[in-house]
């Protein structure tokens, strides 16, 4: 066994394609990145490769698989629900050309539906990845008791040239300061990132930062956390940080989590624009997906985010349990009073592990997991076809047809009353002639 350790190990960590993808790649696999660092770290006389399917913005059929080395001793594969499809693929792939037997999947989907992985080959990893393929590997200590103990993400990997994340006409980095959250929206499944609050320390954060303008020269980043305001003090002390350092970028937050000081922090120390999960102007909406915020909270965000002179983006859902003609309109008159400098929009997509997903009759929500499993959960993946998603789940009282009427409305209402602007890298592309297709 010791002289088989001595060996080069070598391994693959694919992500799977993405041929909804209407941009290029705009970030490396951050979760493989942390997987590559953290056995290379550990682990002797290791070589790690790595392929993002993302990258070649092509269509895929069964050639791109032939990008993928049969000589490694174990591949580790990530994937979202959306992308079971090419995760099976891949697995019966290396099983039909005598690859190694230690083929991994993890992701979101894997943590959601171990199962599921299981039965196309794959072995199931919930939730974090390093520790796992840290042990496979032999290493004598393979465990963190919290997240400073992980190394730099290998984002050489994938060759950060292919990426083309940029803000303000820079390039930007995407990091992330924590793991977890402790909301519980219906909407949402955790069960890869988990609900339990992980926090880096303030120092491992920007030991990274600068690791990042030393290596590329960047000063532009963007900040992948759920919520980053999620800690108000630490969130100070970041500012502090960024501002000495001359940073620029954006980042994530719930409405109800920041305030005018707070945000003039953040404007002090680089903030170039802010994204809120506002879902709907509705509290009745709000109530039945267990946000945990109000309209009225909203509002006061948004308002003073306008005030303040920083850029806001809204991303706003449609067809949540008690979605009508009224709550809608709601919706409409708040993005109508606050004017974001952009919206974007998704209609709801149980996935699996989330509540509406687990217990749909509870909500008043009607659709056939089978057929969602049969066609590869790509329906709940927002950006094909129309850019929103489509119709697929029948509400108490309401034909599929009569919900994409309401849809049509909300969109044209909202292009009508908040022409928006293109504030980061992208905008979403609609494409409302679409949202009737298979109805």
């Amino acid at each position: 066994m010791e002289n088989d350790r001595r060996k080069v190990v070598k391994v693959c960590l694919i992500a799977p394609p993405s041929p909804w993808a209407t941009e290029p790649a705009m970030n490396p696999p951050l979760g493989l990145c942390y997987i590559s660092a953290y056995i290379k770290e550990r682990v002797p006389d290791i070589e790690v490769v790595g392929i993002d399917f993302a990258i070649d913005y092509i269509d895929y059929d069964g050639n791109y698989l032939k990008r993928i080395p049969l000589d490694c001793n174990v591949y580790g594969v990530t994937g979202f629900s959306a992308q079971h499809k090419w995760m099976r693929e891949i697995s019966y792939y290396l099983q039909d050309q005598g690859a190694s037997p230690l083929v991994f999947g993890g992701g979101a989907h894997a943590s959601a539906c171990p199962s599921e992985v299981a039965g196309i080959g794959l072995i199931p990893i919930q939730g974090d990845g390093e520790i796992p393929f840290a042990r496979l590997l032999g290493a004598e200590r393979a465990w963190y008791n919290d997240l400073d103990e992980l190394p730099i993400p290998d984002r050489e990997l994938f060759g950060m040239k292919n990426y083309h994340r940029t803000l303000l006409g820079e390039d930007a980095f995407h990091i992330v300061t924590l793991r977890g959250c402790p909301y519980s929206c219906h909407f949402c499944h955790k069960s890869s990132v988990g609900t339990k609050v992980r926090f880096r320390s303030i120092e491992n954060v920007m030991n990274e930062i600068d690791y990042l303008i030393d290596r590329y020269g960047t000063r532009a980043f963007v900040i992948y956390d759920d919520i980053f305001t999620l800690n108000r003090n630490r969130c100070f002390e970041f500012c502090k940080q960024f501002k000495m350092r001359n940073l620029i970028w954006r980042a994530w937050s719930r409405a109800d989590l920041i305030d005018e000081e707070l945000l003039e922090a953040m404007i002090d120390g680089g903030l170039q624009s802010i994204t809120f999960g506002i879902e709907s102007g509705s509290n009745k909406i709000l109530r039945n997906i267990n946000k945990r915020t109000t309209r009225e909270k909203n509002q006061k965000a948004l308002v003073m985010c306008k005030k303040m002179g920083i850029p806001v983006r809204c991303s706003l859902m449609f067809g949540n349990p008690g979605e009508n003609w009224a709550t809608i309109n709601e919706t409409i008159d708040l993005i109508k009073e606050t004017q974001p400098d952009e919206w974007n929009l998704a209609v709801l997509a149980p996935v699996p592990g989330s509540e509406f997903w687990e217990h749909p009759e509870k909500h008043g929500l009607k659709f056939d997991k089978k057929w969602v499993r049969d066609n590869d959960y790509l329906v709940t993946n927002r950006f094909q076809e129309s850019g929103v998603g489509s119709i697929w789940i029948e509400h108490e009282g309401k034909s599929k047809g009569e919900l994409a009427l309401m849809l049509e409305y909300f969109i044209e209402s909202l292009e009508f009353v908040c022409p928006r602007k293109n504030i980061q890298d992208t905008i979403q592309e609609i494409d409302i002639s679409k949202i009737k297709e298979g109805i």
